[in-house]
């Protein structure tokens, strides 16, 4: 059941129905039109209908379920006029094509008791951060803001190849859809709507994926995967935009494809051929239709889906409101948050990260007991290769844990700074004061070329009051990581020694 859309007016239904619901084939929605299965404004439709402005159309059909992930959806925030939740991948937001009951707004409905409606939408692939609003009044607050975008928005991916370094990586290409059906879209210089993302390289294992951090301007459909297409360095499970077999060796770079041939190859995965990506080239499992029909409906029969079905290494991270003001000449002048929310980060993210956390936690194990100070590890990190680690007071003096990671590695390699794309891992937030006069550690990364920072836990304020690290290193665009599971680990070592005073 629907209201007419926009692109709808004017057109007859059994044309809307064949050319944007690529469910069933139109023999399907003729049979259907002519045994009286549609209506329009709950009047019996014909082949001959033409859908106007405000209609409603119904049709009354017998529905195959596809199967959804089983992931639990995790509950951020909420309060009596919204709910943040963390969505999981390859489930759909609303019911829609094939989905209806397996889909977040009926799961909400079902299993939490809550009645809502999103106020952003993600892909049915794509997880993360969504904010639904569980009154009128909350809805259209939140859609406000996002409308005349107030809000700014952090997602993570991870991509194929070595993303490169860059804090500002910006990619200012206009989108369009070309097939709705196939959920088709690609830069298109002339007939496409604008489109802007900003891309920044959080790290890179050495061989073959990097994570990057997104920030869309603006939301096109398929924003941020398209423009990583274009970049050459595509979602590496993205079965749309990345697949080999589908768009060749260079996986679209450039907009370089036929379009035609694309369209040609994309409509048959799902129907005659399972989706396939580039992490998953040889995939042979997934949801494509079989030689089964329904007994009750006649309709064709689909096998379950598979793991380019369910799965996208792309997860909404943060979104945070923002009160923008300009000076005229787009300059901002004043920028202050509202509300921010975060969510953990997906174990995809975090693979190749927990091993270095780890090493951290060891090394802070080598700390003396003491008193006075906390008891912290840290580990350099280029690639996936360790350069340096480091603990408190491990050299002579009250040194920090990220002090002594990077004088051992100055002293090893008598250089001056780390190579570009070196990140951090510490147990504890890097301290923004030191009550010893020494420069303190926030200080000591933001005079190097770290621009990510993974930490295990956020500073008590045991010694120094709001400890601001997390701020300033952000403030100077550097990325700021938290890895969860390892709090309680963190801070057990933290205060080692302290229990004897």
């Amino acid at each position: 059941m629907t209201h007419c859309k926009q692109r709808w007016r004017d057109k007859k239904l059994l044309d809307v129905f064949t050319q944007e619901f690529r469910l069933y084939p139109e023999s399907y929605y003729v049979n259907a039109i002519e045994q009286g299965k549609v209506t329009l404004n709950n009047k019996v439709a014909n082949l001959d209908s033409i859908i106007r402005n405000g209609d409603l159309i119904s049709h009354r059909m017998h529905r195959h379920e596809p199967p959804v992930s089983s992931r639990e959806i995790k509950i951020v925030y909420q309060d009596d006029e919204i709910i943040v939740i963390d969505k999981p991948s390859g489930i759909p937001v609303h019911p829609t094509g094939r989905f209806r009951h397996n889909t977040i707004t009926k799961i909400l409905e079902k299993d939490y008791n809550i009645k809502a409606h999103p106020c952003n939408r993600l892909d049915r692939l794509t997880s993360g951060l969504m904010i639904l609003g569980k009154t009128a009044k909350g809805a259209d607050k939140m859609v406000k803001q996002m409308r005349e975008r107030e809000i700014s928005k952090q997602y993570i991916a991870k991509v194929v190849g070595e993303f490169p370094l860059g804090d500002n990586i910006i990619v200012d290409k206009p989108l369009k859809t070309v097939d709705p059906r196939l959920a088709f879209n690609l830069v298109d210089e002339v007939d496409g709507k604008p489109a802007k993302t900003i891309f920044k390289r959080i790290s890179y294992d050495g061989s073959k994926f990097s994570l990057v951090l997104c920030k869309p301007l603006t939301g096109r459909t398929h924003q941020i995967r398209v423009h990583l297409q274009y970049l050459g360095y595509p979602i590496a499970n993205d079965p749309l935009y990345s697949s080999p077999l589908i768009w060749g060796e260079n996986l679209g770079k450039n907009g370089e494809f036929d379009v035609k041939e694309i369209q040609e190859k994309l409509n048959k995965i799902g129907k005659i051929e399972p989706a396939t990506s580039w992490l998953h080239q040889e995939n042979t499992s997934g949801e494509f239709l079989n030689d089964d029909v329904c007994e009750t409906c006649n309709g064709e029969i689909y096998t379950d889906p598979g793991p380019n079905d369910l799965d996208l290494w792309l997860h909404a991270y943060k979104y945070a409101s923002t009160n923008i003001s300009t000076d005229g000449n787009d300059t901002v002048v004043s920028n202050t948050k509202n509300w921010s929310y975060q969510t953990a980060l997906p174990d995809w993210a975090l693979d190749d990260c927990k091993k270095f956390m780890e090493l951290a936690i060891e090394e802070a194990k080598n700390c003396a007991d003491t008193t006075t100070a906390f008891s912290v590890g840290a580990v350099l990190v280029k690639d996936n290769q360790v350069l340096s680690t480091g603990y408190s007071r491990e050299l002579l003096g009250n040194t920090h844990a990220e002090q002594c990671a990077l004088e051992k590695y100055f002293k090893k390699t008598g250089e001056t700074d780390v190579p570009p794309g070196t990140v951090i891992y510490t147990t504890m937030e890097p301290c923004s004061e030191r009550l010893s006069g020494n420069l303190p550690c926030t200080d000591r990364i933001l005079k190097t070329n770290i621009k990510t920072v993974f930490v295990g836990v956020m500073e008590p304020d045991t010694f120094i009051k709001n400890n601001i690290g997390y701020e300033k290193l952000v403030s100077h665009g550097v990325s700021y990581i938290h890895i969860p599971g390892y709090e309680k680990m963190c801070l057990d070592i933290a205060f080692k020694g302290h229990e004897k005073k």
